[in-house]
């Protein structure tokens, strides 16, 4: 079924919380352009949502880590998600939309998540994601914070723009990132960002895959990372990418004063500017490395 949402309500609901609501499915909510000021949650398997223009499709919201509940106590990094996808809502797409989290800088407001998507098989095509300090996080988080074992979530996002500072794309999740363009928001600061910070689990093969993104940004003074490690054994690849002068020579750092980069794997192709000075447990890939990095042996028996 075919829902409608427009805000000025010329659809059968004028919030997208209440399409949601009312979806089941299979269900394709189609958005009407405007700025959408919601909180969403969708535990809803195979739900898409789909925007009339990325430009002017807009949902934005403004929770961040620091503010405080009903009992005075800073929420977390983990409640403050625009768009929550949770474990239950496989399949979910998204299309031609703008997810924002407008509460600022993560030195004033701490963290601000975008989207926190967690269910298996998530598909994002020609959408934009736009906060500061933790814009994305792609699911699962660590089992030493979750507690339970790291479930398999296999994420695809094409075409689209990934907005941030500080490990503005984050998490444990299987995900390919294509065509993309990855921009780093200036901070004054050093370091003034870091693209990605992985959890990858000991058990999985791949991680964070970039493969013919634009890594871009304001700050052209090469004072930002392509990426951290947040746990031991995360992996993250860049492949076919294009990064400018907005990076650092040693291409990706260390976690603070931890081991976490004895065990994970880092590398790269193409970037040439870079193989010289990288850090020395990062891997320049060659052609054998690259050839592993497909859909069919990222995501199995998902077909995208």
């Amino acid at each position: 079924m075919d829902i409608i949402t427009d805000i000025n309500g010329g659809g059968d609901f004028k919030d997208i919380g209440s399409a949601v609501m009312a979806a089941d499915k299979g269900d394709r909510i189609y958005i009407k352009n405007g700025v959408y000021n919601e909180k969403l949650v969708i535990n809803k398997p195979d739900i898409s949502l789909i925007g009339e223009d990325v430009e002017k499709t807009i949902i934005t919201h403004s929770d961040y880590a620091l503010m405080e509940d009903d009992e005075k106590r800073p929420i977390g990094t983990f409640r403050t998600p625009t768009l929550y996808i949770s474990e239950s809502a496989k399949d979910t797409t998204l299309m031609n939309l703008t997810i924002k989290n407008e509460a600022g800088e993560g030195r004033i407001v701490g963290q601000a998540v975008a989207l926190f998507a967690e269910g298996d098989r998530f598909y994002a095509e020609n959408c934009r994601f736009e906060a500061r300090q933790d814009t994305l996080l792609s699911g699962p988080l660590p089992e030493d914070i979750s507690g339970v074992q790291m479930p398999l979530c296999r994420q695809y996002y094409k075409n689209c723009r990934i907005e941030g500072n500080v490990d503005f794309i984050f998490g444990g999740g299987v995900s390919l990132f294509e065509g993309c363009i990855i921009y780093i928001a200036a901070r004054d600061e050093f370091p003034s960002g870091y693209v990605t910070a992985a959890c990858t689990g000991e058990h999985l093969k791949f991680g964070y895959v970039f493969k013919g993104c634009l890594i871009t940004g304001s700050d052209k003074k090469g004072r930002a990372f392509l990426g951290r490690p947040w746990r031991g054994f995360a992996k993250t690849v860049f492949i076919d990418c294009e990064a400018d002068e907005v990076i650092n020579g040693e291409v990706f750092s260390k976690w603070n004063d931890t081991d976490r980069h004895k065990t994970c794997f880092y590398g790269f192709n193409a970037m040439d500017s870079f193989r010289k000075s990288k850090a020395e447990w990062v891997r320049c890939l060659d052609e054998s490395d690259v050839s592993v990095y497909t859909k069919e042996n990222m995501f199995g028996d998902w077909r995208i």
